[in-house]
């Protein structure tokens, strides 16, 4: 079954299995899926497991549901998807695959999710370099 990566509010990394059909995701404590955020709202999504693929649809709610960064109303899922919930983040993993709190945690950074885990301060000013801009047949 397709699984949701979390990371609770002390930082400990949750694993949900999504069950087949609808999964109700938010605040409120007669949801499937619950968020620990108040950003999130009470009744925020619904996550429905199909056969052929997964969707996420927002049901109304104040802040928004992104998928990798864009609003949606209703979006199809894939591996590794980001989702975010008002602020709460969370990665949409597709296989049937249990994760260590290590390798969940590299998951939840991985880039294009938001959560932020402090960096050492001896790697705060290391110099970075831009990427090179990227033209339509490749790099320049």
């Amino acid at each position: 079954m397709p699984t949701l990566l979390m990371m609770t509010a002390t930082g400990d990394t949750r694993q949900v299995q999504l069950a087949p059909q609808g999964n109700r995701v938010g605040r409120g404590p007669t949801n499937d899926v619950i968020v620990d955020s108040a950003q999130a709202s009470r009744d925020h999504a619904l996550i429905d497991v199909e056969q052929a693929f997964v969707t996420i649809t927002d049901l109304g709610s104040r802040n928004g549901t992104f998928v990798n960064d864009v609003q949606i109303e209703t979006q199809v899922l894939v591996d590794g998807d980001a989702i975010r919930l008002g602020t709460y983040e969370m990665r949409f993993v597709a296989t049937d695959q249990e994760f260590t709190h290590i390798e969940a945690l590299r998951m939840l950074t991985m880039h294009g999710l938001l959560v932020n885990i402090p960096r050492p301060a001896a790697h705060a000013d290391a110099p970075t370099a831009p990427e090179a801009p990227l033209s339509g047949r490749g790099r320049l």
